[in-house]
């Protein structure tokens, strides 16, 4: 079967409640699968000289049903803030 991106945070969600630690679940969805594609030295992971893309969410999106995004920034600028 194959999971769809936008479903890999209820999917990880899911792995949380049936035991998975949360931190293994968030690497599950960022810097292994950069990994695997060889593009982990410019996404996957916060750091100095990587692009830019993050989301802050107004809950940890992998525990809280409901969880939504609050500020997305891209290439290193907001493009969207909950108002």
């Amino acid at each position: 079967p194959v999971i769809t991106q936008e479903n890999l945070p209820l999917c990880a969600a899911m792995a949380v409640t049936a035991g998975l630690d949360v931190e293994v679940a968030w690497r599950a969805i960022t810097i292994n699968p950069a990994q695997q594609i060889g593009i982990a030295d410019r996404v996957g992971s916060l750091e100095p000289g990587k692009d830019g893309d993050v989301v802050i969410w107004n809950a940890d999106p992998l525990k809280t049903v409901g969880a939504a995004a609050a500020v997305t920034v891209v290439n290193g600028k907001v493009v969207y803030r909950e108002s």
